[in-house]
């Protein structure tokens, strides 16, 4: 009876003094690495606040990386829009300067190169593209929207389609632009031709060619304005929307980091604990045996 008395203490003896060393060196290794968690096993439903919490991390930071590239290619956008505006500007300048019955032939050629050159800007301007994307195309955005065969610049050659990249779980922003709507319009004819009939009328002194130029001039401009302002007012959104996005992040890591981790403070503490516990599960253990031998010997 004696024996089975003593064999079972042994063996509850030697339980705690395993788990009290298996507690001290989780907290010894939660000291080191500052986590609580060292598999998700320690603490099931803290495991799974993490797994949620870091999922949510990742979403927030594709909308940010989204938030980032749609701020690049705005801005982008944005100074391409203001050149091609400056270039409308210029043709309408030198027009006015032709529109007049004193200037030489050699005079008004100057002008209708100048406007020629104008024409040219316009080109290079609405083809730009960002990272192989073609800004001014639509959605058929991986070709250029004009082309040219010699002099001749092509129609339209992108779609009326925008695409747009969602920049948090509720809102979206256009990164393209459709440029027929913006070259043309309701017009009749794009605005290169526009520039080619209005070089054309300075080149031969026609008033009402000029008129009907410069016309043409005031319909792109505004068409422009307006499609700077469209894209001015998703830049002015996207700082708001980002800061929302950090706020929902640090929220989010702050949930996961109650759940994961654990301060060092809390950690020594804890492991200060755990190695008093096993030095008192030695210790106890020690003193049944000593016990047990004594009443054997009585």
């Amino acid at each position: 009876m004696f024996r089975v008395t003593s064999n079972t203490l042994f063996r509850n003896s030697l339980r705690d003094i395993q788990s009290t060393a298996e507690a001290f060196a989780r907290a010894q290794q939660q000291v080191s690495s500052g986590q609580r968690l060292q598999q998700a096993s320690d603490d099931p439903a803290a495991a799974t606040i993490g797994l949620r919490e870091r999922a949510e991390i990742r979403a927030v930071d594709r909308y940010r990386d989204a938030n980032d590239s749609v701020d690049s290619r705005l801005r982008v956008t944005d100074a391409v829009l203001s050149d091609i505006i400056s270039s409308i500007t210029t043709a309408q300048t030198r027009a006015v300067s032709g529109r007049t019955t004193v200037l030489t032939p050699e005079q008004r050629e100057a002008v209708a190169l100048e406007i020629d050159g104008a024409k040219e800007a316009l080109f290079t301007a609405v083809n730009t593209s960002y990272r192989g994307i073609y800004l001014f195309a639509g959605a058929d955005n991986t070709s250029a929207p004009y082309t040219r065969a010699g002099a001749t610049i092509s129609a339209y050659q992108g779609d009326a389609n925008v695409v747009q990249v969602d920049v948090s779980r509720t809102s979206s922003a256009a990164v393209t632009v459709d440029g027929g709507s913006l070259m043309q319009g309701s017009a009749s004819s794009d605005l290169f031709r526009s520039l080619d009939a209005l070089a054309a009328a300075v080149r031969s002194g026609d008033m009402a060619g000029i008129d009907s130029g410069l016309s043409a001039l005031e319909e792109a401009f505004n068409r422009v304005t307006s499609a700077q302002s469209r894209v001015g007012a998703t830049l002015s959104a996207l700082p708001a929307e980002k800061a929302r996005l950090d706020e929902l992040r640090r929220a989010s890591d702050t949930r996961r980091s109650q759940a994961e981790e654990i301060s060092l403070a809390e950690a020594i503490s804890e492991m200060s604990r755990a190695q008093q516990a096993q030095q008192v599960a030695i210790a106890a253990a020690g003193t049944s045996q000593k016990a047990s031998l004594m009443d054997y010997l009585r």
